[in-house]
């Protein structure tokens, strides 16, 4: 196969049982906005290296440079290692080689991708009210505007909403 028609054909290596997480970074590897973000390193600009709710954005690099592997790359499979390396360091239940549920992989990825690229430093507290019989859209977009002033990244434009 040659390299133009490889684009993004590119396997992963199963690090002991770790089909859960090459499922889940496959599918994110193949979400076209979130591959281009990462491919075309529009991430570089969005990278918060403050926040340590995150990791300081090693995992979002991580990612970036598995995507560009995934999609650039000339090999017929790479190994996630960075990947898996970052995650267990802020999920410990990931590290070692068990199996483990792909979807609870996919919250701890997106979750702390979404702190290493969130655009909001310091985030404020908001306090917010009972619904107290008022219209779902009405509490629905408060709460909406709420999130929106502590998290703002490419996660919550294409995850969340």
């Amino acid at each position: 196969m040659n390299q133009k028609t490889r684009l993004g054909l590119t396997g992963m290596q199963n690090l002991g049982n770790t089909c859960f997480m090459n499922s889940v970074l496959q599918c994110l590897a193949n979400t076209e906005p979130l591959t281009k973000f990462f491919l075309f390193e529009v991430y570089w600009q969005h990278l918060n290296r403050k926040n340590a709710l995150g990791t300081r954005g090693r995992l979002a690099e991580a990612f970036a440079n598995l995507v560009q592997d995934v999609w650039l790359g000339k090999s017929s499979h790479v190994a996630p290692w960075d990947v898996k390396s970052w995650v267990a360091r802020k999920a410990v239940q990931f590290q070692g080689f068990a199996q483990h549920d792909s979807q609870e992989m996919l919250s701890v990825l997106l979750e702390t991708m979404h702190e290493d690229t969130n655009a909001v430093s310091k985030k404020p507290y908001v306090e917010m009210k009972d619904s107290n019989g008022r219209p779902d859209a009405v509490v629905a977009k408060e709460f909406w505007d709420a999130l929106k002033m502590r998290d703002d990244s490419i996660f919550v434009k294409l995850f969340y909403g």
